[in-house]
């Protein structure tokens, strides 16, 4: 019998199977790109190419339920050279070849209904904005394709997956992603507001192990813990 481990007594979270029901689904991946699955200064080729595998395996599980009623967004970290992002040394940085999707999952730049946002920062919610007008590329994209369910993978787990997850939830409830007017649709802003699920696929993220700085294990488990906190559902698995 293997010890309990302590930090789950001591940061618990529920585990669900989420039902994907009839509507349309959103796969959202986050930086599977080169910068943390191959090469650079913040790969970890051990445990991110495993996680891209698993990726790649719930995406054609999901196109094979659900068909046309799924739509995929990947997100790519992609710096500018003589922008830094503090504490991290240099990655993603634009024209290096770190900031591709893994070769692994090229593919989904071909496939139907995938699209791609490069982000700039952390937060992927907000290197979705244009700076200069304001426009959200990620919240037209849940309004665009009426989504009902947001299924997050990617990594790392308690940092860019993390940040972009909290940051969804508080767009939700904000009213972001619905088209609906609070005004002149209430029934029908509440529910777009309520109904919409924002659930992380645990096996599906992943993070980095750097030894006495960033302990990986710990590391994912207190960024599900986080976002499990702040409303969001943690999958074990899914169902149609």
């Amino acid at each position: 019998m293997s010890a309990p481990d302590p930090l789950a007594a001591r940061l618990p979270f529920d585990t669900h199977t989420v039902a994907l029901g009839d509507g349309p689904v959103g796969l959202i991946i986050v930086d599977a790109g080169v910068a943390f699955t191959r090469e650079g200064n913040l790969a970890d080729p051990t445990h991110m190419v495993p996680m891209v595998r698993r990726i790649d395996a719930e995406h054609r599980a999901l196109t094979a339920a659900l068909g046309d009623r799924l739509h995929t967004l990947c997100f790519l970290d992609t710096h500018e050279a003589d922008i830094p992002e503090p504490p991290y040394p240099p990655h993603g940085i634009k024209g290096t070849g770190e900031e591709a999707i893994d070769p692994e999952l090229e593919w989904l730049l071909d496939a139907p209904q995938v699209t791609v946002i490069r982000k700039d920062c952390i937060n992927g919610f907000v290197g979705a904005i244009d700076r200069r007008t304001g426009h959200n590329a990620f919240t037209q994209w849940v309004i665009d394709h009426g989504l009902r369910t947001l299924l997050v993978t990617g990594d790392c787990t308690d940092i860019c997956v993390s940040d972009f997850v909290l940051s969804t939830l508080s767009a939700r409830n904000h009213g972001l992603l619905t088209a609906a007017d609070p005004d002149a649709d209430r029934a029908g802003y509440v529910a777009d507001v309520t109904g919409l699920r924002v659930a992380v696929l645990a096996d599906a993220c992943e993070t980095f192990d750097a030894p006495g700085v960033h302990e990986r294990v710990a590391a994912h488990h207190v960024g599900l813990w986080m976002m499990a906190a702040r409303g969001a559902i943690i999958a074990e698995g899914w169902t149609r």
